[in-house]
């Protein structure tokens, strides 16, 4: 069983039935929804063709909804500029559409931009491939802003924009974001990722807006601005999981520093058992060709033997010729790497939250690795127990099991887990039980195994994990004795 997840963008080159049907195939885990690009409501049908696929292949599939985030875009002009070196345009700031460019004039959605540069100030447009600097500004919000370009290359509609220096007086939760994360919400989303946070607060909106619609949801803090590497462990504290975004993040700092600050990310979202997503230009090669460099190998292999429980494709999936020969790739990878990891080695070494049931976790994990058990089965009600069990990395497969659907996606994100739907859930043993007997039906387990159950107690605090059994399968499949 391949442990590390596979995120994928969906976007127009896969977001047909077909194509999106295949991905989840060959290694799709998390479906990620890019809501920076086209209006919240069309992703409605979107929504509905992923879950008709997980009718139809009968397995949970996660839904990430991608928040656009207090980050600078280029507006919206009709077709693909090539911008040369030494040439000068004018951004037009404060406006959503442009009809012509003309290829000299180009709009940018942030009206503020025009009074917060400055003469000198450098531009990077498209995770930096396009560098522009300041040659005038109005110096007030809704102006123009000319600019030299110094590096060129096409440019196109919603590119990013990079203001290195500059701490753009942008709220971390925009009125988009609001429509995104409301869409989301009612549309069934299993995580929800926040962009470009800086501090801990920005993570509050969100959270507060989940716990309004009564819902469970957890946050995913995306890491892509120097100011979040200074409060890093603060934002980890609040957040569920973790993504390092390198796209941003290696055009705000110094490209030389994002390994480092890379690595930093994984250990602290190792010390917490947190996921930790790596992401931007993994593959990036394939989204034109149906091969990938050795550098991008690599670079998947060491995102991985660092401590990576998830890597993500962006335009590789979401825009590219070669959609499912990139997930292909990307399983082959991850699975060739984990063939050659120690997992054991990358169990967190603090208590961070949950100490009672991360302490029953730590427990199982080390009872099956003593016992030579199978498998870890769990019993979850939201999703916790196997997020912390998984954060321990243990070497066999962990099968969640509820009788909540939702709280089966939430676990797509999680390292080495599996699931059952489970007809009831008690959190007793005749529900784990039922599970173990499922699990040895699909060939899961075989006869003669032991397996590691960890639940909850009906006499404990709700939510907490309190229970641990060894079971034995017998050579009927049901289990013969707890020990």
């Amino acid at each position: 069983m391949r442990r590390t997840r596979i995120v994928a963008t969906i976007g127009p080159a896969c977001d047909d039935r077909a194509t999106l049907k295949s991905l989840l195939e060959a290694g799709v885990d998390v479906c990620r929804f890019n809501y920076s690009h086209g209006e919240p409501e069309d992703k409605t049908d979107l929504y509905r063709r992923v879950r008709d696929i997980e009718d139809e292949l009968g397995r949970p599939t996660c839904i990430l909804a991608d928040l656009p985030g207090p980050k600078l875009r280029l507006g919206n002009f009709p077709e693909v500029e090539m911008l040369d070196e030494g040439s000068e345009i004018t951004l037009h700031c404060g406006m959503r559409e442009l009809e012509s460019t003309n290829g000299t004039d180009f709009p940018v959605e942030y009206a503020g931009l025009s009074a917060e540069l400055n003469v000198g100030d450098p531009i990077l447009v498209a995770d930096g491939l396009i560098r522009l600097t300041v040659l005038s500004t109005s110096g007030q919000s809704g102006g123009k802003v000319r600019c030299k370009v110094m590096d060129g290359g096409p440019i196109s509609s919603r590119k990013g924009v990079n203001v290195p220096g500059t701490l753009v007086d942008l709220p971390a939760i925009g009125p988009k974001d609001k429509a995104a994360l409301q869409h989301a919400l009612e549309n069934g989303a299993d995580y929800i990722a926040v962009s470009y946070v800086r501090t801990a607060e920005d993570l509050m909106p969100a959270k507060e807006a989940i716990q309004a619609a009564s819902m469970h949801v957890p946050i995913l803090a995306k890491i892509e601005h120097p100011v979040a590497l200074e409060n890093l462990d603060s934002i980890l504290d609040l957040a569920d999981a973790v993504m390092v975004a390198r796209g941003d993040l290696g055009v705000e700092i110094p490209l030389e520093n994002v390994p480092v600050a890379q690595q930093r990310i994984i250990d602290k979202a190792l010390e917490r058992g947190m996921p930790v997503v790596v992401a931007t230009q993994m593959l990036d090669s394939m989204t034109f060709q149906p091969r990938p460099t050795r550098a991008e190998v690599s670079d998947v292999s060491t995102a991985i033997r660092h401590g990576a429980t998830g890597v993500m494709l962006s335009g590789e999936t979401a825009s590219g010729k070669y959609p499912l020969e990139t997930v292909q790739t990307m399983a082959k990878i991850a699975q060739a790497t984990e063939d050659g990891l120690d997992t054991y080695q990358l169990r967190p070494t603090a208590l961070a939250r949950f100490r009672s049931t991360r302490a029953v976790a730590h427990a199982g994990v080390e009872l099956a690795r003593e016992a030579g058990a199978s498998r870890l089965v769990v019993a979850t009600e939201h999703g916790t127990s196997p997020r912390l069990v998984s954060g321990y990395r243990p070497s066999i497969p962990v099968t969640a099991v509820s009788d909540r659907l939702r709280a089966l996606r939430r676990t797509c994100l999680l390292p080495g887990v599996d699931a059952v739907l489970s007809k009831e859930h008690d959190r007793g043993s005749k529900t784990m039980r039922e599970a173990v007997k499922q699990l040895v039906l699909q060939g899961r387990i075989k006869p003669g195994e032991r397996v590691v159950a960890i639940s909850g107690s009906p006499l404990a605090m709700r939510g907490a994990t309190s229970t641990l059994r060894l079971y034995k399968i017998d050579s009927t499949g049901e289990i013969l004795d707890a020990q």
